[in-house]
C-alpha cells in the first residue's frame, strides 16, 4: 500500500467540478465529491444519476431487432409453434420467463426449453434442436444464450426451424456470428457508444418492448409490462451487471415494480424466501431470491423455477416454492463442503503464499462449482476456476473473478488449454480435458499475474471519503441511499472513520462480532463488525485509538429509523498526531502570526521532527499557513476544514496503522 495515495478517493477529486455540480443541483459539497469520484462530470449526468433520469435505449436501436420482430410477428399470424430455449441460471430462467409472459400476452403458441446442466450441458445444443423439431417448432428463439451455438443452429435450419437468438455472452472472435434470423445482442448497437452492457434478461426484455411497440404501440403500462420490468430487474441483479446507466433504472424501477406484484409464484417464493416485499432491496434479490432460484438449475431441473414464475394458481405455486426449497437445502450442504474442499486444494498450491488465480477440481457437482468460484473469489480476492471431475475424459467447470478482471479475456489468452469456454468478465464457463488440468492451472496463474491491476492505484484507497461521526445523521443516509442499487462500477459507499477513542466493546451473538462505541471529540456512534478478524476480537479495548471503514445502513425497529454503521475494516491506530495537538499549534500561530519552524518543535512535548513536519505541511496544505524561508505566516482568510482533507495527514495516518490479524 503506497504512503502516497490519498486514504479515499474524494480526496482527488478537482474542487471546480464538484462545486459546479453542488451549485447546480443544490446538493451538499460532500455529495457532489461523491459524484465526481464516481467519474460524474457534470450536472446533467448528477441529476440522472442521483433520482434515477437514466434513459432508456430504444429497443430498435439494437442490430436486427427489426427482423426479429418481424418474424416473430409472421409466427404469431400464422399460429406457428415457437419454441424458447432458455438457460438454467436466474439470468437466463428469468430471460425464458420474460419471454414467455410476453408470447402468452400475445396468443402465441409456444413452449419452452431450459437445458439441464448436466444431461443437456449450457445453451442451444443439437440434442435441444432435435426436441423442438419433435414439438413441431418453425421458430426457437434462444435467450442468455446460443451466441456460439453454430453446430446447433445450422441442424435448425436444416430441418427448416428458423432460429432467432437474443443473448449477452461474449461471441467467438474467430468465427462469425451465427447464420439465422437474426442476432440481438446489447453490442450490436446502432450507436455503440449509448450501448451498455445487459443481462440475457436485459436483452429478452428489448426484444419484447419491441413486440409491444410493433403490435400494441398506443399501449399504457400495465402490470403485464411492470412484471417484464420486474423479472428484467431480477436477472441483472443476480447475474452482476455494471450498476450504471439504464440497468441502474432497469432495477429500480423493476423493484418497485415487484414490491407491488401480487402474482402467486412471485409471492410464494418471497414468502420461503422470507422477503419482505415492503422493504424489496437488490440485496435481498441477490442473497435471499437469487440462490433459491439458482438452486433449481444446479441440482435439478430449472423448470421448476420457470414454472413458479409463471404460476397462477396458488396451490400449485406453494408446491414449486416447497420444491425448490428443498433444493436450496441440499445446495447449501453440498456446497459447504466443496468450498472446504477447495480451500485445502488452493492452500496445496500456494503453500504460504497469497494465490493469484485459482485453479481446483474436485468430485463435486457440476451445478455447485459457480458458487465455489464465487465463495473462493470472496476469501481469496482473485480470480478462480472450479472443475467438476465426474470421472470423463473432460471436466467441466465455472469462474468468477472480482470486479473489474476480465475472465472471458484470462481465458481467452489459455484457449490453446481448453476444451470449450464461454462467458463474459465476471463468469465464464469452461472445460478442460484431463491431461490438461495442470498447464491450465500454471497458465491462468501467469495470465492472472501478469495482468494490469483493474484498478491501479485504487486498491490503495480504503474508502469513498472519510466521514466525521457529527455527520453521522439520517440526512447523510439519505444522500447514500441515492447511490442504490449497487453492484459493479458502483459500489457501496464506504467511509473512513478516525482517529477515534473505543469508549466501550462488547461481543454479539456467537461472539464472532463486535459492537463497538467509538469517540471524535464530542460526538459518539455505535459501530457493529460482524465476522470481525481475531486480532479485533481478542485485542480491542476501551480507550484504545482505531480507524474503521464502514458503509451506512438503515436500521428499523418498532417504527423508528435510525443509522447503523457496519465496519468492514479496521486498524489500531499507533501514536498519530491527534487535534489536540493540531490545535494547539494553530492557537500559537494565530496569536504569534508568524513563527518559525524552530519555535514550533518546542511547543508540545514529545513531537519528534517527523510529527512536526506533518503538523507543518498539513497547515500548508489546507491553507491556513504560509511558509517562507523556514518561517510559517498565517492565513488571514482561511475557512474551516477537516484536518483529514489533507493529503499529508493522511499519508500520516496510513503509516500508523497497525492491523487486526
Amino acid at each position: 500500500m503506497s504512503t502516497q495515495t490519498p486514504l479515499w478517493l474524494t480526496a482527488g477529486v478537482p474542487e471546480d467540478l464538484a462545486m459546479a455540480i453542488a451549485k447546480a443541483l443544490d446538493v451538499p459539497r460532500r455529495v457532489a465529491r461523491w459524484l465526481v469520484a464516481r467519474s460524474i462530470k457534470t450536472p446533467e449526468e448528477a441529476r440522472r444519476f442521483l433520482y434515477a433520469r437514466e434513459q432508456y435505449s430504444d429497443p430498435f436501436d439494437f442490430k436486427e431487432m427489426r427482423q426479429a420482430v418481424e418474424r416473430i410477428q409472421t409466427a404469431l399470424a400464422g399460429g406457428e409453434h415457437i419454441v424458447i430455449v432458455g438457460d438454467y441460471d436466474v439470468d437466463g430462467v428469468t430471460a425464458s420467463a420474460i419471454l414467455a409472459s410476453e408470447l402468452e400476452a400475445q396468443g402465441a403458441n409456444w413452449t419452452c426449453l431450459i437445458p439441464e446442466r448436466v444431461a443437456d450441458g449450457y445453451g442451444l445444443s443439437e440434442g435441444l434442436v432435435e426436441r423442438a423439431a419433435e414439438q413441431g417448432a418453425c421458430l426457437i428463439i434462444t435467450v442468455d444464450n446460443g451466441i456460439r451455438a453454430h453446430e446447433a443452429i445450422e441442424l435448425a435450419l436444416d430441418l427448416g426451424i428458423d432460429v432467432i437468438v437474443t443473448d449477452h455472452h461474449e461471441p467467438d472472435d474467430k468465427t462469425p456470428l451465427p447464420m439465422c434470423s437474426a442476432v440481438v445482442h446489447w453490442s450490436r448497437h446502432e450507436r455503440p457508444n449509448d450501448s451498455i452492457v445487459l443481462s440475457g434478461a436485459g436483452v429478452a426484455w428489448k426484444l419484447c418492448q419491441a413486440i409491444e411497440q410493433v403490435s400494441r404501440p398506443k399501449a399504457k403500462p400495465s402490470d403485464h409490462a411492470d412484471w417484464l420490468l420486474g423479472l428484467a430487474s431480477l436477472g441483472a441483479i443476480s447475474d452482476i451487471m455494471p450498476m450504471r446507466g439504464e440497468n441502474r433504472r432497469l432495477i429500480r424501477e423493476g423493484l418497485a415494480a415487484l414490491s407491488l406484484c401480487r402474482r402467486p409464484g412471485w409471492l410464494a417464493l418471497c414468502e420461503k424466501a422470507r422477503v419482505n416485499l415492503d422493504e424489496l432491496t437488490a440485496t435481498g434479490v441477490a442473497w435471499r431470491i437469487a440462490p433459491r432460484m439458482n438452486a433449481a438449475g444446479r441440482m435439478a431441473s430449472a423448470m421448476v423455477a420457470f414454472d413458479l414464475l409463471l404460476s397462477h394458481n396458488r396451490t400449485e405455486a406453494a408446491e414449486l416454492a416447497d420444491a425448490l426449497e428443498q433444493l436450496n437445502t441440499t445446495r447449501k450442504k453440498v456446497t459447504e463442503s466443496a468450498v472446504e474442499e477447495a480451500k485445502a486444494q488452493v492452500e496445496a498450491h500456494s503453500p504460504g503464499g497469497r494465490p493469484s488465480g485459482i485453479v481446483v477440481a474436485g468430485p463435486w457437482p457440476l451445478g455447485v462449482v459457480g458458487i465455489v468460484a464465487a465463495k473462493l473469489v470472496d476469501h481469496y480476492n482473485c480470480p478462480a476456476i472450479v472443475l467438476a471431475d465426474a470421472g470423463e475424459p473432460v471436466l467441466r467447470g465455472s469462474g468468477r473473478a472480482p470486479s473489474g478482471f476480465s475472465l472471458h479475456d484470462a481465458l481467452e489468452a489459455c484457449s490453446s488449454l481448453l476444451h470449450h469456454f464461454g462467458g463474459h468478465d465476471a463468469a465464464v464457463g469452461c472445460g478442460v480435458s484431463r491431461t490438461q488440468v495442470e498447464a491450465f492451472r500454471e497458465a491462468f496463474a501467469a495470465v492472472v499475474e501478469a495482468a494490469p491491476h483493474a484498478n491501479g492505484d485504487s486498491e490503495d484507497m480504503v474508502a469513498d471519503d472519510f466521514l466525521p461521526l457529527e455527520e453521522v445523521t439520517l440526512e447523510t443516509l439519505e444522500w447514500t441511499s441515492r447511490f442504490a442499487p449497487h453492484g459493479p462500477e458502483n459500489d457501496p459507499l464506504r467511509f473512513f472513520i478516525g482517529p477515534a477513542i473505543v469508549k466501550s466493546v462488547a461481543s454479539l451473538g456467537d461472539g464472532s462480532h463486535l459492537r463497538l462505541r467509538l469517540q471524535e471529540g464530542k460526538s459518539e456512534a455505535d459501530v457493529v463488525w460482524f465476522q470481525a478478524p481475531d486480532g479485533a476480537k481478542s485485542d480491542i479495548a476501551s480507550g484504545d485509538l482505531v480507524a474503521v471503514v464502514v458503509e451506512l445502513e438503515e436500521n428499523v425497529w418498532r417504527g423508528n429509523r435510525r443509522i447503523q454503521l457496519r465496519a468492514v475494516q479496521g486498524w489500531r491506530l499507533k501514536d498519530p498526531v491527534l487535534r489536540d495537538v493540531f490545535a494547539v499549534f494553530y492557537r500559537h500561530l494565530l496569536k504569534a502570526r508568524v513563527v518559525s519552524r524552530d519555535v514550533f518543535a518546542t511547543l508540545v512535548p514529545g513531537q519528534t521532527e517527523a510529527k512536526v513536519e506533518v503538523i507543518l505541511s498539513t497547515f500548508v496544505e489546507l491553507g491556513f499557513a504560509e511558509c517562507h524561508n523556514g518561517t510559517y505566516h498565517v492565513v488571514e482568510a482561511a475557512g474551516p476544514r477537516d484536518l483529514r482533507e489533507a493529503l499529508s495527514y493522511q499519508a500520516h495516518l496510513r503509516t500508523h496503522f497497525v492491523p487486526f490479524l
